[in-house]
């Protein structure tokens, strides 16, 4: 187990090079000489074999960075081995490794969908190679490496969204103890003290912000909500695209209030910087965009969660234009102001 932990720990801090090394593995085994599950006699290693091998493998070196183009070059390579006779050794497990990497980095109708596509492709292929039909062992055993592999990826990616949650609870928790111990001098967060707040994020920065239709007090529990995904709209835009102008408004109507900030985006990433090594759902469309995937897991869930615990809805990603949007919609209906 202490070994299984440092391994991990190594992994997660040179993410690309444990790939390359686990590609290097998986290419190793594939030559072996393994027949698949069923399949036919092994022929003799030909120089097609071993391209087939090497294009699949190698893929797995960028995996988390391109997850769906990975999972496609893979099944490729697999099926194409499979069609010639030329599949050696567990070939598949590529394949399977491409899809628990898009399940854990994508969403799970993404992911389902993805795995079953490749699973349809690579079924049809075998039971075409080895004469069989779909219920034939071979072929049931290749279909079964898939599901599961998707099946574990999911559970990964819940398992650490879970964590996340978990983890910005505690930051909540701890945050609200020192607002606590600052609470006979520092007001009540609220609407009423958001031009204290955007004056404060103004230093460098130039955030300017309207109110359409008519303010209202709010309710308690909205008004805090929606000045601290204000407040944590700002920090992001301060973090990520310094300098960049940021936009806040605010628009009131019957049924609640409407919060959407936006900013024109940070600098481009450099190459083989953290942000170059997004999987390619989280990275920006645009050079003004490449640090979207950055922001995709920093307070979002925070924010997120403060809006639906009111009862609002919230969305926030990169505008088409450039740049970062946020928005939420509480609702606050006029009868029910406090």
């Amino acid at each position: 187990m202490g070994r299984l932990a440092e391994w991990r720990r190594v992994a997660r801090a040179y993410p690309t090079a444990a790939d390359a090394l686990l590609a290097a593995l998986v290419f190793a085994v594939s030559l072996l000489p393994v027949n698949p599950p069923g399949g036919p006699p092994r022929d003799p290693l030909t120089a097609g074999a071993v391209l087939l091998a090497f294009v699949g493998c190698a893929a797995l070196a960028v995996r988390r960075r391109y997850p769906l183009p990975v999972l496609g070059v893979t099944l490729a390579a697999a099926v194409l081995a499979l069609l010639t006779h030329q599949a050696r050794g567990p070939f598949v497990i590529t394949v399977a490794i491409a899809a628990y990497t898009v399940a854990t980095r994508t969403h799970r109708r993404t992911a389902f969908l993805a795995g079953a596509v490749s699973a349809l492709l690579l079924g049809a292929a075998a039971a075409l190679t080895l004469d069989v039909p779909w219920l034939d062992p071979a072929v049931v055993v290749l279909l079964l490496w898939l599901g599961v592999a998707v099946a574990v990826g999911d559970a990964v990616r819940s398992r650490r969204a879970y964590v996340a949650v978990l983890e910005e609870w505690a930051r909540w928790a701890e945050q609200i103890r020192e607002e606590e111990t600052e609470a006979p001098t520092e007001p009540a967060p609220s609407l009423n003290r958001l031009d204290a707040l955007v004056e404060g994020f103004s230093t460098g920065q130039p955030v300017r912000w309207t109110v359409a239709g008519q303010p209202r007090p709010l309710p308690s529990a909205v008004d805090v909500a929606a000045y601290r995904i204000i407040e944590e709209s700002l920090t992001n835009a301060h973090k990520h695209a310094p300098g960049a102008a940021v936009a806040v408004r605010l628009r009131y109507d019957p049924e609640g209030v409407t919060i959407e900030v936006r900013d024109e985006g940070g600098p481009a990433a450099a190459p083989g910087s953290d942000a170059a090594a997004l999987p390619t759902g989280a990275r920006a469309a645009g050079p003004q965009q490449a640090d979207d995937g950055l922001r995709a897991g920093l307070g979002l869930v925070g924010m997120r969660e403060r809006a639906e615990t009111v009862g609002g809805a919230f969305s926030a990603g990169p505008r088409p234009g450039g740049g970062w949007l946020v928005r939420a919609e509480l609702p606050a209906p006029e009868e029910e102001a406090e």
